[in-house]
């Protein structure tokens, strides 16, 4: 019975640091990322897919993880630039930046097979979300923030978790609501050059912003911490889906 729970308090501690924006903040970034499909690709992507609910198709990445045959995909869910460095092909660990240019590539092959361009593009709506979780960009010193083991209203727990799901479900709010929450202050200008940007742009945005992350004094955060941080929060689910969007439009066109 001993050796039973030490398994499942293993399994759940994986699971805490494995995954990504939690299941919520996955399908916040695909609802919104829907919001602003073109009618083009919302139809190449039903005629892929059987439908085109991107929120439907976030969680599949992180889904797998428990699949053996897809154990090598683990790391293409971050990637690592140290404080200081710039991205660069290989110099690091981590696939994530990598896996994105090539998920766009075999979606944009007419020789790709039907199975290799759904798989791409599972992964590629997620991955561009991870991307948006600052501490997706590493600094290769703490595995995310997965190695700092802190408290979250009393309840242990790690940096990372916090920010993959703690600071999301502390809203009590449906991804639906909370999607149609952050889209209440549209800003067409805004959405518009948050779609044109790259791949690299919102990569070193989160290098640069995942600081803000490590911003605290005491070991149990709590309300200050979440006011101190819920703008950045929604900010990048926002630039998440929205970006997602434009990557979309731009391969079904």
């Amino acid at each position: 019975m001993q050796h039973l729970i030490k398994l499942i308090f293993i399994s759940t501690l994986m699971s805490q640091t494995l995954f990504a924006w939690g299941k919520t903040g996955h399908r916040i970034v695909g609802e919104i990322a829907e919001t602003y499909l073109t009618k083009n690709a919302k139809d190449q992507i039903k005629k892929l897919m059987g439908h085109h609910n991107i929120s439907r198709m976030t969680v599949w990445a992180d889904e797998i993880k428990s699949d053996p045959d897809w154990k090598h995909a683990n790391n293409w869910h971050w990637c690592t630039i140290p404080d200081g460095e710039n991205y660069s092909k290989g110099a690091h660990e981590g696939l994530a930046v990598e896996k994105v240019k090539e998920f766009i590539s075999l979606l944009k092959t007419k020789q790709s097979t039907l199975e290799e361009k759904q798989i791409a593009l599972k992964f590629l709506v997620h991955i561009i979300g991870d991307l948006h979780q600052p501490l997706h960009v590493g600094n290769g010193k703490d595995r995310g923030g997965n190695s700092i083991r802190i408290k979250w209203f009393g309840e242990a727990t790690n940096l990372h978790s916090i920010w993959d799901t703690k600071l999301i479900d502390f809203q009590k709010l449906s991804y639906t609501e909370y999607a149609h929450y952050l889209l209440i202050d549209e800003d067409r200008s805004m959405i518009r050059k948050w779609q044109a940007d790259s791949l690299l742009v919102y990569v070193n945005e989160s290098k640069i912003l995942r600081t803000q992350c490590y911003e605290f004094s005491k070991e149990d955060l709590k309300w200050e911490y979440f006011y101190n941080n819920k703008s950045l929060l929604e900010k990048r689910l926002l630039q998440g889906g929205i970006r997602l969007s434009g990557e979309l439009n731009r391969i079904f066109k």
